[in-house]
């Protein structure tokens, strides 16, 4: 089965999509990560990309795509994650898919409100010792700890600032493709506001898993 999984920054696209990849057998197809490894690899498509991001530029389309299209076909089922973020992508997605005479079975809409969003990244604390990450509410960092000494720190862009205007672009780019797959008749939407097991029942129904 081909997925995609979309839904704003802190939804929980990572955490549902492990479980998909657990469940299905799935191949997790995280365009973040590819652009990492492609820079980390020095290739050819790994310099292109790095050109990009040091003019501040955003990476074209079509090199996303070609840097996706091989994971698509070399695998049955994936879950895509992180791509496509617009309408021209998804269009894009569409005709490389066509090329390979593959097609996305379902995409899966994880919804929250933003001030939702906004208390769970905003309480979020890393530790500059580990690493790792906690939350002040529901995963306090701990006190004279000697596994994890800290200091635990806000990054930058869990603020409650940056975190609305990654929000407001979500909306205005993203959330249109709810439409678009809508219309196309595979999208599901799933509320992610509710507890994590909850969430991965209704994403495993959606994707015939759990009937």
């Amino acid at each position: 089965m081909r997925i995609i999984i979309i839904g704003p920054q802190g939804a929980g696209k990572g955490t549902q999509a492990a479980e998909l990849v657990e469940k299905l057998g799935a191949e997790h197809i995280a365009t973040g990560d590819l652009v990492r490894a492609e820079i980390k690899q020095g290739t050819e498509l790994g310099q292109k990309i790095q050109e990009y991001n040091d003019k501040g530029e955003l990476v074209p389309d079509e090199i996303i795509i070609e840097m996706t299209k091989p994971h698509l076909s070399e695998n049955e089922s994936w879950i895509l994650d992180g791509f496509p973020r617009n309408q021209a992508q998804a269009k894009a997605l569409d005709e490389a898919l066509e090329d390979i005479n593959e097609k996305v079975d379902r995409v899966i809409a994880l919804e929250a409100s933003d001030e939702d969003l906004v208390k769970r990244l905003s309480g979020r604390r890393q530790s500059e010792a580990t690493g790792k990450t906690y939350h002040i509410e529901h995963d306090p960092p701990p006190e004279d700890s000697e596994e994890d000494a800290g200091p635990f720190v806000q990054r930058d862009d869990d603020t409650e600032e940056a975190i609305r205007t990654r929000l407001d672009t979500y909306h205005e780019q993203t959330e249109p493709l709810k439409e678009y797959y809508g219309e196309q008749g595979i999208l599901v939407t799933v509320d992610a506001s509710k507890p994590i097991p909850e969430v991965t029942e209704e994403v495993l129904k959606a994707v015939g898993e759990n009937e």
